[in-house]
């Protein structure tokens, strides 16, 4: 697997929003099945909406790549694709080296904080796709917004940049449907581990695991409503845009770079 390349300035390190904590990093992974429902569904849809043959040596770049999932899962699906994971936190890229470092050169690790506009200098494209999954609601609108038109410029004619993220809903429809979501996270859980938990038990686990994840104080998400964002798609230059899968407020959309 490539060295990690990291530019010679570095963004500001609280522009990660507390993901440069090991101990925050280190809950996130191990306790991820918990804090995203339909999480594995997320992932691979992701990858399905790829319209390429699954022999293809496609370019992905994954932003705000964390630990490797979707990296791991594009390559799982696609052996002959060559991937640049891109995140800002070394917590993160010391968990994506252990992880990936079976597919050796087909990975490239960069160390970027998204923030920083900076972050894709010398990094040569044309790229088939770009992908991110749970990151960019980290960033503030304006920056999102920017982001998009720098992806439109790293894809080839036809690329596709998809999303799948926490989009803005009304409080009331957490509230309500919150069975509906600890049904899914019991349901992967059971999946992944074979172990039965009740919806008790499930929420006990997720309030242990906001405590030991708090935010630092000051730094908080931006999460935008989905229609606004696909907005900031068509405004990057991007057609076919629309919302492609969602379960209450976790969704995935995107948009083709026209030919």
């Amino acid at each position: 697997m490539a060295e990690p390349n990291e530019p010679n300035e570095q963004a500001e390190p609280d522009t990660l929003c507390g993901w440069g904590e090991q101990n925050r990093v280190d809950t996130f992974v191990e306790k991820s099945d918990f804090i995203i429902p339909k999480r594995y569904e997320q992932l691979h849809t992701l990858v399905d909406l790829f319209p390429w043959a699954t022999d293809d040596p496609i370019r992905v770049l994954d932003l705000g790549a964390g630990y490797g999932a979707v990296t791991e899962t594009i390559l799982s699906r696609y052996p002959h694709a060559t991937v640049v994971w891109v995140d800002g936190s070394h917590a993160m890229l010391e968990h994506a080296q252990a992880r990936l470092a079976q597919y050796g050169q087909q990975v490239q690790l960069l160390a970027r904080d998204l923030a920083d506009p900076l972050w894709a200098v010398d990094l040569s494209g044309p790229f088939h796709a770009a992908v991110s999954a749970i990151a960019l609601h980290h960033l503030p609108d304006t920056r999102k917004r920017q982001l998009c038109r720098e992806v439109f410029g790293l894809l080839q004619p036809g690329g596709l940049f998809l999303n799948n993220d926490v989009i803005e809903g009304a409080p009331e429809l957490r509230r309500y449907f919150m069975p509906v979501a600890d049904r899914a996270i019991q349901d992967q859980i059971q999946q992944r581990t074979g172990a039965t938990r009740s919806r008790e038990q499930i929420q006990a686990e997720i309030e242990r695991i906001r405590t030991d994840m708090q935010r630092p104080e000051g730094k908080r998400s931006h999460i935008a409503p989905l229609e606004t964002q696909l907005d900031w798609w068509r405004e990057a230059g991007f057609g076919i845009v629309d919302c492609y899968w969602r379960f209450l407020n976790f969704a995935i959309w995107g948009g083709v770079k026209p030919d």
